[in-house]
């Protein structure tokens, strides 16, 4: 490629909100026409049934945060943590794990470094629930050590994520046991509106229906294995992109007006 030819590092779509896609001087630049808030995903890589694709966390983390940076705009996304605490896990292939004080540590790495380049709000998006606790019990450490930066977290308390599943699908009248917490018909129905290719749908099983707070009330979850055989809390059968960008909508939605009001989630 010669120069003056369209394509990539020069030339980026306009809307472009992905730090890792730009170079450190279009960075510098989104940050000086006032791009100084960064959205942090803290994902995972573990498994999602025998349907899904293990990074299933992080990439959803990526869709929302992307949606939601271009809604409020001079906002950019910041290279996600894609490992998150994911112990329950690791009783299924292809997990990774780290320890909460090691996702502990690497978080606040992330935002000092954020913080360095003149960026002045980060707002930290879980997108997998082992990681919500930790983020939570890391948010005083954070505010001490960036004190002119304000940091807001989209949750620091599982059960409210609990109650807002249900809330949305009282809304909608969808089924919050089919739904799920984990690679049921909520994950797998935004994946197939984001990532289609990274779905079997013929490999879609229903998986544990009953109570699964017992994985947020413990203080480690017990191995997924004996919950749920094939990983899955819900059931991913019947799926749809249609329930996918509901439940898209909703979620950036809800991280939106968390933003603009500047109130941490507790």
């Amino acid at each position: 490629m010669t120069c003056g030819e369209p394509g990539p590092p020069g030339a980026l779509p306009p809307d472009e909100v992905l730090i890792e896609r730009m170079t450190w001087e279009q960075v510098r630049d989104a940050i000086a026409r006032g791009a100084t808030r960064v959205l942090l995903v803290a994902g995972a890589m573990e498994q999602h049934g025998p349907h899904m694709a293990i990074a299933t966390d992080t990439l959803l983390g990526y869709a929302i945060a992307t949606r939601l940076a271009r809604r409020l705009g001079r906002t950019l996304v910041a290279p996600a943590i894609t490992v998150g605490v994911s112990a329950g896990q690791l009783s299924h292939a292809g997990t990774l794990s780290l320890s909460p004080e090691t996702f502990g540590r690497v978080l606040v790495d992330y935002c000092e470094s954020l913080a360095v380049h003149g960026f002045t709000e980060i707002m930290l998006i879980a997108s997998h629930g082992g990681n919500i606790r930790p983020i939570g019990e890391n948010l005083p450490e954070l505010r001490r050590r960036l004190p002119g930066v304000r940091i807001l977290a989209s949750e620091t308390d599982p059960s409210v994520v609990a109650g807002k599943l249900e809330r949305v699908c009282r809304k909608h009248g969808l089924n919050p046991a089919l739904i799920g917490f984990h690679a049921g018909q909520g994950e797998t129905s935004m994946m197939l509106a984001t990532h289609p290719d990274l779905v079997d749908m013929c490999k879609a099983v229903e998986g544990f229906t009953g109570d699964v707070s017992i994985r947020w009330r413990a203080a480690t979850p017990p191995p997924m294995s004996t919950m749920s055989p094939t990983g899955i809390l819900g059931d991913a059968r019947g799926s749809t992109v249609e329930i996918g960008e509901l439940l898209l909508e909703e979620r950036v939605a809800e991280l939106e007006a968390l933003v603009r009001a500047g109130t941490p989630e507790t």
